[in-house]
């Protein structure tokens, strides 16, 4: 990788964790432009050179964690069935949503702006897609990549089901039992039963309460 290209990373990154600083201490509506160039040390028209807007801006912190659940994805051991690794893929999601103070309000921002939450879903399926591929059979022309895309995007919307019903003001269970029950919903685990909002040994977590 080239100086240039690294540098060009670094500054995006950086502006991504502006971003998302300042969206999550006084919302993303009154945030600007400017505001997050400044944070990052660069102008209002460096900002232009990396993003073209907020909402791009922050689908690029949520592409980041796309890429961690792909890369979770493709570790998991062939022998689980595909949707008991999607299941266990957002592992590390769950237990960042019960030890950071943030993962409420960033919830909550999506929820309140579809747009972002869209965003969310399309940077994430492709890359949970490629990852699944592997484990699927092929069709009777070879491609794979349609079970992939649907099984991928089924899980998504078991966890923005998960994601809602967690965030309800009366909701004490934790997010890994509300996304256990979502997925078994759509397509029951032998391997969960009576084990709803467990987590494998070593993962934060008991599945009780938040």
């Amino acid at each position: 990788m080239s100086l240039r290209e690294r540098t060009r990373r670094a500054v995006r990154a950086e502006l991504i964790d502006a971003a998302m600083r300042l969206f999550l201490s006084q919302g993303f509506e009154v945030t600007t432009v400017e505001e997050i160039a400044q944070a990052a040390g660069i102008s209002r028209r460096s900002y232009f050179r990396y993003f073209a807007s907020k909402d791009e801006v922050f689908a690029g912190a949520l592409a980041s964690i796309g890429q961690a659940i792909g890369h979770t994805l493709a570790k998991r051991p062939l022998s689980e069935s595909p949707w008991d690794a999607l299941r266990r893929a957002f592992d590390p999601l769950l237990d960042q949503a019960g030890t950071d103070p943030n993962a409420e309000a960033l919830g909550r921002l999506m929820l309140e702006r579809p747009s972002l939450q869209q965003g969310k879903h399309t940077a994430w399926q492709t890359e949970i897609a490629t990852a699944l591929e592997t484990r699927l059979p092929a069709d009777a022309t070879g491609d794979r990549s349609l079970s992939a895309q649907a099984l991928a995007a089924a899980a998504i919307a078991c966890l923005h089901t998960a994601q809602a019903q967690w965030l309800a003001p009366d909701e004490h269970r934790e997010l890994a039992t509300l996304l256990d029950m979502s997925m078994d919903a759509v397509h029951p685990s032998p391997s969960r039963r009576g084990t709803l909002g467990t987590r494998e040994p070593g993962t934060v977590g008991d599945g009780s309460v938040r």
